[in-house]
C-alpha cells in the first residue's frame, strides 16, 4: 500500500465531517446537550488530539488542550475555544493537512513502529485514524440530533 493509499480514509473521513458542521450554529458548538455527553466541539478537538498526538506527536492549535485526551477526564474538565462552527471545522482541517503533509513528506516505512503510539504499525496508526474519526463524526450527528438539529441525511 502506498502512502497516499493510506490517507485516503482518513481524507474521507474529514470530509464526512464536513457533513456534521452543516448548518450548525456557532451558539451550539460547545454545548453539551447532556452534562456527561461531548459536546460537538469538544468531539471535534478531541479528534483533532488524536490525530496530532498519534502522527506528529505535538502541534500548536487552540484545539490541543490535554484535558481533551480522553472521555474521563474532559467530561470533568469542559473544553471550549473561541471558535464558531466554521473556524472549528477548519482548524480540524488544517491539523489534518499537516498531519498529512508529514507523512507524505517522511514516507515512514508503514510496516515499521510509529514513535507515537507504542506498538502500533504507521499503516495501523492510520487505519485507525480513519475508524477514529469516524467514530466521532458519529457522535457529533448524536449530540446535534438530542439537541433538537435537523441534519444532513446521513
Amino acid at each position: 500500500m502506498t502512502h497516499e493509499e493510506a490517507l485516503k480514509p482518513l481524507d474521507s473521513a474529514i470530509w464526512e465531517m464536513s457533513e456534521a458542521f452543516d448548518g450548525l450554529e456557532d451558539k451550539d458548538v460547545w454545548i453539551r446537550p447532556h452534562p456527561r455527553l461531548l459536546s460537538v466541539g469538544e468531539l471535534a478537538a478531541h479528534v483533532a488530539y488524536g490525530e496530532v498526538v498519534s502522527i506528529l506527536g505535538s502541534f500548536e492549535s487552540p484545539l490541543l488542550a490535554p484535558s481533551i485526551r480522553y472521555y474521563p477526564v474532559t467530561i470533568e474538565e469542559p473544553v471550549t475555544a473561541n471558535l464558531g462552527a466554521t473556524e472549528l471545522y477548519e482548524e480540524v482541517k488544517r491539523i489534518h493537512e499537516a498531519c498529512r503533509a508529514f507523512v507524505l513528506e517522511t514516507r515512514p516505512d508503514l510496516d515499521s513502529l510509529s514513535p507515537h503510539r507504542e506498538e502500533w504499525t504507521w499503516s495501523y496508526v492510520l487505519e485507525y485514524m480513519a475508524f477514529h474519526i469516524a467514530y466521532h463524526t458519529g457522535q457529533m450527528y448524536s449530540v446535534r440530533h438530542l439537541m433538537g438539529h435537523e441534519t444532513n441525511n446521513n
